[in-house]
């Protein structure tokens, strides 16, 4: 048995910074799943460094789908160094040394005024599961939410609580129609239109999934999506899921490749998806 959250995180402006961006601040354009680790501890008021664990692959399982198509937008901002002799200064309000610094911005396009991407998040540990999705209800997350950065406030909108009656598992090899990011070790081939007109534009990006002890940034995976917010047809090497909610049906893979089963209980470890 699993308990899927699911819910659509929404604001008018995002950044996600690529990890591997150094002079300029370049963004992905999706959550990654580190940001949804931290969305979940959030609303979830789980500590800074306390949940990497709670919420490594193998114990939680993440899909997300953009909603909205995005545009970006570069804006140089100017960044205050505050360590060492910069910080005295300020403090004593006065000039300090400022740098420039090229940040990529992501906006929503066409008539859409928001970015929306919905998150489908599970875990071993069925309590959290239950615990985030009625804080989502409530409109009540512990912690505030941004789009990357702090400046970018968030709201979280929950859609639905999900048991295994709420959705359907499409076995790995057939043809789906997918909507969600894809891990791309999961992708087995695409499936090619038959129709004139533009198709899917894949984008492929390197983005971290996970932390380990001191947060040090585990192994990155390569992921895909449509640079359109359009379903993807693809053949998958993982099951697909096939959610249907009150204002649509998704068809999602979990980033880890499976859906992690849900204990009704807190768990220390030991689970498996």
């Amino acid at each position: 048995m699993a308990l899927v959250a699911v819910f659509d995180l929404c604001g008018p402006i995002a950044h996600f910074r690529k990890y591997y961006t150094n002079s300029s601040s370049l963004t992905y354009g999706f959550p990654p799943r580190t940001a949804l680790m931290g969305v979940v501890a959030a609303v979830a008021g789980l500590e800074r460094d306390s949940y990497y664990e709670i919420l490594a692959p193998g114990r939680a399982s993440f899909a997300v789908v953009g909603l909205t198509p995005v545009r970006r937008l570069i804006q140089t901002v100017n960044y205050v160094r505050t360590k060492g002799e910069d910080l005295a200064r300020l403090r004593g309000l006065g000039a300090a040394r400022g740098t420039q610094v090229p940040l990529e911005l992501l906006l929503p396009a066409g008539e859409h005024l928001t970015l929306r991407f919905r998150v489908f998040f599970s875990c071993a540990d069925g309590a959290l599961v239950q615990e985030v999705a009625a804080r989502l209800a409530d409109r009540r997350p512990y912690f505030p939410l941004y789009l990357g950065l702090t400046e970018f406030i968030a709201e979280a909108e929950p859609v639905a609580l999900a048991g295994p009656g709420d959705y359907e598992v499409v076995p790995p090899g057939g043809a789906v129609v997918l909507d969600s990011v894809l891990q791309a070790g999961l992708l087995a081939g695409v499936v090619l239109g038959r129709n004139g007109g533009s198709g899917p534009r894949f984008v492929r990006e390197r983005a971290p999934f996970a932390f380990g002890p001191g947060r040090t940034l585990a192994p990155p995976a390569d992921v895909i999506f449509e640079a359109g917010a359009r379903p993807l047809p693809v053949r998958l090497r993982c099951p697909a899921y096939r959610f249907r909610l009150p204002d649509r049906t998704c068809t999602v893979a979990f980033l880890e490749g499976e859906l992690c089963a849900t204990s009704p209980t807190r768990t220390s470890g030991g689970a498996t998806c």
